[in-house]
């Protein structure tokens, strides 16, 4: 997978370090498989909580996998005010799919 950079740099997916803010750059701005890529780089990375915060968004778009690996982040945050914010604007049925998810995995990270 080859994406371009700030400045125009080429980026090999796996093969250049890049900054972890950086990628989170790079993930809101790809589509399709390319998104899916990079967000799955970023869950393998050690986050903090701004940078999950950074992420929040991400649980507007249309891919129902990508919103769910965004809400499970912001569960095990325990962010659940940002959560509620970005959820403002969704269809209800969305939102209480998402929320039965957060819940979930909080209960779950509540546990361990």
């Amino acid at each position: 997978m080859e994406c371009r950079g700030r400045q125009g740099q080429r980026i090999l997916a796996g093969f250049v370090e890049v900054k972890i803010e950086e990628q989170i750059h790079l993930f809101m701005e790809s589509t399709g498989r390319e998104k899916k890529l990079v967000l799955k780089d970023l869950l393998k990375a050690s986050l903090t909580r701004d940078q999950v915060i950074l992420l929040a968004p991400a649980i507007r778009d249309s891919s129902p996998r990508i919103s769910a690996r965004v809400t499970a982040l912001l569960a095990r945050w325990k962010l659940e005010e940002v959560f509620e914010e970005h959820l403002k604007g969704l269809k209800p049925g969305k939102q209480s799919l998402l929320r039965g998810h957060f819940s979930k995995i909080g209960q779950k990270a509540a546990d361990s």
